[in-house]
């Protein structure tokens, strides 16, 4: 929904609602409890008709991000949704994603400038993990390590203001930064965390991309140039224009041959979950459906609908 139709449908939302309480009013024609369901309903087609294009919206980034690997697609999508955003809720919400895109086609201070940008206070507290991880991420490749603590401070300060159903989620997030920021130190735990959280494939290209280049930096720490190279191979051999490959470049010591390490369609169908969950990383978007990412505004709307 555009700016300009959601104020549309706000004022005929309003308009009716108006109508039908002095139709009630003046004619007594209506009970209250009827006058309270219709409301209600358009209330609920009003919600879906701002949830439905987000949804659509994520699923469309999500496929050209993880599975395209087309990078700039996404930026431009996510810049010309923001432009038209109906509400600041929403707005925030698209510059999460945009965000992401800027991180995973190796803008990496774009990304940070524009996570910087964002009203937090208009999103979930969920998202702020979401954010702040990719921060972390971000200011890694720059070489920023204070950046990265005050990044993984951060995470850490906001974990008690998440809801229970989503502390797997930061938790997962948490650890995978702690080990990166402690890779040094003991590259054994680093290689066992990337393995617990990124070594099953979910289907996506970018997910084994990711798993690739961070179990690279493993074999890097440790001094193993020819598995270091053969994890950075597999990106460069696959990984079109993506961070990683970008990275992989600038690491590559070329002691094996990329065209070697083409993924075929096997290598990219999904592992099936055996149903042991470790609170694995979730390296997308949290599903627009699940959280709230409407603002003050249209909450307000709702109590006076009679919500919650």
């Amino acid at each position: 929904m555009k700016k300009k139709e959601f104020y549309t449908t706000i004022v005929m939302y309003a308009v009716i609602s108006a109508g039908l309480i002095v139709t009630n009013i003046i004619f007594e024609y209506l009970d209250w409890l009827l006058l309270f369901a219709i409301i209600l309903i358009g209330y609920m087609y009003f919600r879906y008709r701002l949830s439905s294009p987000i949804q659509k919206f994520s699923n469309r980034f999500n496929m050209l991000v993880d599975y395209d690997l087309d990078m700039e697609s996404a930026i431009k999508m996510s810049l010309e949704y923001i432009e038209e955003a109906p509400t600041k809720g929403i707005k925030a919400l698209l510059q999460v994603y945009l965000g992401m895109a800027y991180y995973n086609n190796g803008e990496y201070q774009q990304a940070i400038n524009t996570f910087k940008s964002i009203d937090l206070s208009k999103l979930n507290s969920v998202y702020h993990i979401l954010i702040f991880a990719h921060q972390a991420y971000a200011y890694y490749e720059l070489g920023d390590q204070e950046g990265f603590d005050l990044a993984l401070e951060r995470i850490r300060n906001i974990k008690p203001k998440i809801s229970k159903k989503f502390i797997g989620y930061a938790n997962s997030y948490e650890r995978l930064l702690t080990v990166i920021k402690n890779l040094e130190e003991n590259p054994q735990e680093y290689k066992d965390v990337i393995e617990a959280h990124l070594a099953r494939h979910n289907g996506f290209i970018s997910q084994r991309l990711v798993y690739h280049y961070r179990l690279a930096h493993y074999y890097k720490t440790i001094g193993d140039t020819e598995n270091m190279d053969i994890q950075l191979a597999k990106v460069l051999a696959n990984g079109k224009n993506h961070f990683t490959a970008q990275e992989a470049e600038k690491m590559f010591q070329k002691t094996v041959d990329v065209d070697d390490y083409i993924f075929t369609d096997e290598d990219l169908e999904p592992e099936v979950d055996d149903g042991d969950d470790d609170g694995g990383l979730a390296e997308e978007v949290i599903d627009a459906k699940e959280l709230e990412v409407f603002d003050d505004d249209i909450d307000n709307l709702e109590k006076k609908g009679g919500g919650k």
